[in-house]
């Protein structure tokens, strides 16, 4: 009965995961096992804050889990993808609340299959056809747009709507009655991508900020340091690389920070260092040293080696300070279980 008294961290942790899990479909470089996503979520149960109060400690495990998947994954995404990392975050657990219908996110996606071409036009001269077919299309996703097509039909609401499409802020642009009053969050950015799409950022954002707070719209400063203490001797860490980033300074600095600067040892891979890289790992592995293989991108052959390095080590026959640290463009040839792992 206690056990299924916590089912909301349960379903939250799922939303999380599954969230994610689709994180490869944006970049083949984000991924993430289940085994990773378990351990840090068994960490976050047994360091969040306690409560004798069964309501209170769901609420701060809800809160703690969030914010942490939030800090963690974003050390690990391009800055350009973070914000819809957040988006997903957001709607994943709206939608798993019935928040939002999947008629409202299947529009939200993809706009309505329906053929509105012979529907009459009732727009005024300020409405253009495709506009007023995405009105028609909107007005059945749910109930809180019923008649909406008749407001924008109306002389007086005409006025309002023409202003909301012109207006510099359609973010807090006011919308005539019922719907300033009765559309959720979510509605108000459904509304405003087919009014506005040219502002959807801002309206996410805002969104975003609605639902799950400030928070979850601030980039999360870079944090080697936090991403080490997440670590064990087994645990690769990888920088995925854009074009002229550099993370070797901010390793050197952490290596000093930790007495190891004497204790880093930095291989270039290319054609032929794999052996090398390979014999470094192994006596790194027995001395507790560091190890950084800059640019695996330009290894692919030795991918597969690589791998089956990482899938055959033992935890206990490890030095408990010996760290493998990866350097790489996106590449397909990266293999996935040594992404996982990381």
């Amino acid at each position: 009965r206690t056990r299924m008294l916590y089912s909301p961290v349960a379903v939250r942790g799922s939303v999380l995961y599954f969230v994610i899990a689709d994180l490869a479909n944006i970049d083949p470089m984000y991924q993430y096992s289940l085994e990773f996503f378990a351990r840090l979520f068994s960490l976050r149960l047994s360091k969040s804050q306690k409560s004798e109060i069964l309501e209170e400690r769901i609420q701060i495990l809800l809160d703690d889990i969030t914010k942490s998947f939030y800090e963690n994954i974003c050390r690990g995404l391009f800055e350009k993808d973070k914000l819809l990392y957040s988006f997903l975050n957001a709607c994943g657990i709206l939608r798993k609340a019935k928040k939002i219908s999947n008629d409202e996110w299947n529009y939200f996606l993809r706009g309505s299959t329906t053929d509105y071409s012979s529907f009459e036009f009732k727009g005024g001269d300020w409405l253009d056809k495709k506009l007023w077919h995405k009105i028609l299309g909107i007005e059945e996703t749910h109930y809180n747009f019923r008649d909406i097509s008749t407001s924008f039909a109306n002389e007086n609401d005409a006025k309002i709507w023409k202003e909301y499409i012109d207006h510099n802020d359609p973010v807090n642009a006011p919308v005539p009655a019922p719907y300033d009053e009765n559309l959720t969050n979510f509605q108000r950015l459904m509304l405003q991508k087919i009014m506005r799409e040219e502002s959807l950022i801002s309206g996410i954002v805002e969104f975003i900020s609605k639902e799950l707070g400030h928070f979850y719209v601030e980039v999360p400063p870079f944090d080697l340091e936090g991403a080490f203490n997440d670590t064990i001797q087994t645990t690769p860490v990888i920088f995925i690389l854009s074009p002229g980033a550099d993370p070797i300074p901010y390793l050197q600095s952490l290596a000093v920070k930790k007495e190891m600067e004497n204790r880093l040892r930095i291989k270039a891979l290319g054609q032929g260092q794999g052996p090398i890289a390979q014999e470094l790992i192994e006596t790194c592995r027995r001395s507790g040293e560091w190890v950084c293989l800059q640019n695996a991108h330009l290894a692919a052959s030795w991918m597969s080696t690589l791998e089956r390095i990482q899938e055959t080590q033992v935890e206990d026959e490890i030095h408990p300070e010996y760290r493998l640290w990866l350097t790489s463009m996106p590449t397909k040839d990266f293999p996935v279980p040594v992404l996982q792992s990381g």
